[in-house]
């Protein structure tokens, strides 16, 4: 038995020695030290540092990638998606993309090529194992899909925070500094079962304690498996990554821990402030929606009537369906016709990240995209600090569960796409159009059939 904690492959890492001690005002005092980051990619492009309106973690690492909190051109994210895919290939003896050079020099300096993205996308591999892809809801579902996409022979899904009617989740655990704790995930029969090999994909790893409760989990109703983590940032100490071993030799099952960046941070001071200056989104829009149902939609509804797409991930994939977005995200940027010259903005909602994020990528060069969430950042318009400028509305269809989104006032934008999963009750949309509205004129898509509550059907 082999266990690999935080580990990249020394032909892809370099050592960093980057060490910063961030004081936001009298809120946070959190010192960080990077000693290892992959090979061309300095830490500055990975995140910045937030306050967070959480008691029980009081700050977070804001990533400039996976296209969650901040807006970022698609092609960053994708390439993010890519470099992890490399780790997992070269840890399996796997000869990476090419491209994986350039691509490192392309996220750390933000400047996009998406012609380079296009021809990285094309490398696709096969594992030596039977292998499930794991995307962590809500940041890390589009990540996970930009590293599965380079697979042929696995499946993929993301756990989600939803209930669904009438089904019984494959397994739930926990994630303790959450603002949303409890992790499912809803499997096809079979998958997990006949899987010989795990692949657990996450922005960060801060303590490993998320990654021990899902080891946990699984291995407990589907013993024998292999795991790998897959991660942007591992902050774990010594003795949490000493955890990860112990849970390996006492179960006997190999854990790999990859990360592009890893390090450790020491949190001298933080409190949770009140969120001042919040807005909470009211308002009427006269918008009208478009429905975009090209992609099919799957039986199962929530319990506030949201209908859910095959393609998200959320009930699982195979490496042959997922090609299927290709096409999808074609398809759905003709029947949008953006206008040359065009700087739009594509935002997804909640745990839909990575078909929002295909879409922006055939939309246009200019184009960026964001997606709203559940986590509260505070915000201040000041130098140096990432959050600018939030909003707050209740999520449509989801029995009053809180979104944010952040620093649309600060974007160069001429159009905004709202793509919605599904739309069940059009009114409840209305505050965040109106709010939108203020910012570009939106285009607002539902990519299921819109069917309101109680309708039959």
């Amino acid at each position: 038995m082999r266990i690999l904690n935080r580990s990249m492959l020394s032909t892809t890492s370099d050592q960093a020695n980057y060490q910063n001690n961030y004081k936001l005002w009298d809120r946070l005092d959190l010192s960080v030290a990077v000693d290892e980051t992959y090979k061309g990619l300095p830490v500055e492009a990975l995140f910045s540092m937030a306050i967070r309106v959480n008691k029980k973690r009081q700050f977070l690492f804001v990533s400039k990638l996976i296209a969650k909190h901040l807006a970022v051109n698609p092609v960053l994210a994708l390439g993010t998606g890519t470099l992890l895919a490399s780790l997992l290939m070269e840890k399996s003896g796997i000869a990476p993309p090419p491209q994986v050079d350039e691509l490192a020099q392309m996220v750390g300096s933000g400047a996009s090529d998406a012609g380079l993205m296009r021809s990285a996308m094309e490398y696709r591999v096969a594992l030596p194992e039977k292998t499930l892809f794991i995307g962590m809801a809500e940041t890390a579902t589009g990540l996970g899909h930009s590293v599965f996409q380079h697979f042929t022979n696995s499946f993929y899904i993301h756990t989600t925070r939803e209930d669904i009617a009438g089904l019984t989740p494959s397994f739930v655990f926990e994630e303790e500094h959450s603002h949303a704790t409890s992790h499912r995930v809803y499997a096809q029969e079979g998958i997990l079962e006949d899987a010989e090999a795990i692949v657990l994909i996450d922005d960060e790893i801060s303590t490993g304690n998320t990654l021990v409760n899902l080891i946990k989990a699984l291995d407990s109703q589907f013993p024998g498996k292999s795991y790998t983590s897959l991660s942007i940032l591992d902050w774990r100490s010594p003795a949490q990554q000493q955890n990860v071993a112990v849970l390996g030799a006492e179960r006997g099952i190999g854990i790999s821990v990859l990360s592009l960046a890893s390090g450790q941070f020491e949190l001298h001071h933080g409190s949770s402030p009140d969120d001042g200056g919040l807005v909470n989104l009211r308002g009427q829009s006269s918008a009208e929606l478009a429905e975009a149902d090209h992609a099919g939609e799957l039986p199962h509804v929530s319990e506030t009537g949201q209908r859910y797409l095959p393609l998200t991930g959320r009930f699982g994939l195979s490496s042959a369906e997922h090609l299927g977005i290709d096409g999808w995200a074609l398809r759905t940027a003709e029947l949008l016709q953006s206008a040359e010259g065009e700087k739009p903005l594509v935002i997804g909602i909640g745990e839909n990240m990575y078909l929002p994020l295909r879409l922006a990528f055939e939309l246009s060069g200019e184009a960026l995209v964001q997606t709203t969430t559940r986590s509260p950042i505070f915000a201040a318009d000041e130098e140096g600090y990432p959050i600018k400028g939030k909003a707050e509305f209740v999520l449509p269809d989801s029995a009053g569960v809180a979104q944010f989104i952040y620093n649309l006032d600060f974007l160069d934008i001429t159009k905004i796409y709202l793509v919605a999963e599904s739309v069940a009750d059009p009114s409840a949309w209305e505050p965040l159009l109106a709010y939108l509205e203020q910012k570009a004129p939106v285009e607002w898509i539902s990519l299921t059939k819109v069917k309101r509550r109680g309708s039959a059907g």
